[in-house]
């Protein structure tokens, strides 16, 4: 340690971020993570210095709320396989599997799918291009490493599929966006609210936190199960379902004051309109994360 200068783990961070407003406690919140990475994955040669350098081009200028609730283990494990360590890959491969598996089936249960998924994944997050670095080194432990690898792979099934159907003249996903009713006045509603309902809903998932658009990704989007999120995050489904529940409820509410504004609506009228909207809200979200490049690679 520099006599009269940060302390060591603080220093290599500020080599990264010189200025950022460093809390009294980084020296130890950055020796955590350390040693959460390092009690996680013993078999592999972690570069401590590598960690605190890519958590430093990563992390928020906000080291406060960047920091908290961090998936060190999981950072330490992208870290890893950024580096080309021996043996991370199938570490990563093993602990995304389940998740990337569920994800493509949501779209598409065929093995052929699943397997062109997995390559193209994996060129996309591994290896890169030489337009496009490895986009594992955008991964910033905000939420599961295999939660955000998952995503990755729902987003390049839906797009091969939607590939495949454009080639053929069709759209696989138009069933989805708005399903026929036999009430000609419901089908008018949800047509002339269409568009201000879907970017309400847009607006309301940008302000959301990170965590919360993952998990609404992880069970809208890929279609996961309570139990599978839950074992991703490594609590119980009944603590899912809690966290689903608000997070639905922040759009909802989000989304009528932005429709209110939107359309100088009162909200006894946003009522009076959202049994036949609210019935679309998951068609919506999920329309609106599986077009968006946040979070995900």
């Amino acid at each position: 340690m520099a006599e009269g200068g940060p302390p060591d783990l603080t220093r290599l961070f500020l080599r990264e971020r010189p200025g950022v407003r460093v809390p009294a406690d980084l020296e130890g919140r950055l020796a955590a993570i350390l040693s959460r990475g390092a009690a996680a994955w013993p078999g592999l040669a972690v570069d401590a210095g590598r960690v605190i350098a890519a958590l430093a081009r990563v992390v928020g200028d906000d080291l406060a709320v960047g920091l908290a609730d961090f998936y060190a283990e999981d950072f330490a494990l992208a870290v890893a396989c950024a580096d080309g360590v021996p043996g991370a890959l199938a570490r990563c491969d093993k602990v995304c599997a389940g998740a990337i598996a569920a994800a493509v089936a949501r779209v598409d249960r065929s093995d052929d799918l699943r397997d062109e998924v997995r390559q193209i994944l994996w060129q996309r997050i591994f290896v890169g291009t030489p337009a496009q670095p490895p986009r594992i080194q955008s991964y910033a432990g905000r939420g599961p490493l295999a939660g955000w690898v998952a995503v990755a792979a729902q987003r390049i099934a839906l797009d091969l599929r939607r590939e495949e159907a454009r080639a053929a003249g069709g759209d696989p996903l138009a069933d989805q966006i708005l399903p026929v009713d036999d009430h000609p006045e419901i089908d008018y509603l949800r047509t002339r609210y269409k568009t201000e309902f879907e970017a309400a809903v847009r607006e309301a998932l940008a302000a959301l936190p990170d965590r919360d658009r993952l998990l609404l990704r992880l069970t809208i989007v890929s279609g996961l199960s309570h139990d599978q999120i839950g074992n991703i995050y490594g609590v119980n489904q009944s603590t899912v379902s809690r966290w689903i529940s608000r997070v639905r409820e922040q759009v909802l509410d989000a989304t009528e004051r932005e429709i209110c504004g939107r359309l100088r609506m009162r909200p006894s009228e946003f009522r009076s309109l959202a049994g036949i909207l609210v019935s679309r809200l998951d068609v919506s979200i999920s329309r609106v994360l599986a077009t968006s490049s946040d979070p995900g690679p």
